[in-house]
């Protein structure tokens, strides 16, 4: 069993979830990363930035590559109507963690699928709802001493050892890595893009 894509593929990321979560299902693509301003525009919903930047992201690399499907994504974590950000240092992972602790909050992803040459281009925006655990100081101590919480958005790994905070995940578990792509897929599929041999 095999992915069959009709176009060449780039995904428009250096992350490293993304590709691995695109390999884990037999995909080939280049990574061109993207690399465009970010900045919140004010009176921007959530859903909104990751909109806009995933279509930017793959925008700019599709118009250098008119001939390949360019995947463009951008993923944030929110709660209390807060951005929480790739965190620099260990006090800002406490205080994200902090904020987490013993509740709910939102990660959203957009991506867009964009080829220039054949004048296609489709965004969408998934959103998941993740409730944490109560996290102690103990737990706390442990986590931030680790390097998990260093390069990603909202300070915690799924997919790591920032499972054990993690009670529930209402909507897509790919989307709180950084990709939905169980959406994706279909997206492609919906283009004619994507076969499975």
């Amino acid at each position: 069993m095999t992915v069959s894509l009709s176009f060449p593929f780039i995904l428009a990321s250096a992350s490293p979830r993304r590709q691995e979560l695109l390999r884990s299902v037999g995909m080939k693509f280049k990574i061109f990363p993207a690399h465009i301003d970010e900045t919140w525009k004010n009176g921007e919903s959530p859903a909104a930035h990751v909109r806009r930047l995933a279509g930017e992201k793959a925008g700019v690399i599709a118009a250098g590559h008119p001939r390949a499907i360019v995947l463009g994504a951008d993923t944030i974590v929110v709660i209390d109507g807060l951005i929480l950000g790739k965190p620099k240092n260990k006090k800002e992972a406490r205080e994200m963690l902090q904020r987490l602790s013993g509740r709910t909050h939102a990660v959203f992803t957009g991506f867009t699928l964009s080829c220039a040459g054949e004048k296609i281009s489709r965004t969408k925006v998934v959103r998941s709802a993740v409730t944490f655990k109560e996290i102690s100081p103990e737990e706390m101590n442990w986590y931030v001493n680790s390097s998990e919480p260093y390069d990603k958005a909202g300070g915690y790994a799924v997919q790591g050892m920032g499972a054990y905070f993690i009670k529930t995940i209402r909507g897509s578990y790919t989307n709180v890595i950084g990709l939905p792509l169980c959406k994706v897929l279909e997206e492609l599929k919906n283009l004619d893009i994507l076969s499975f041999r």
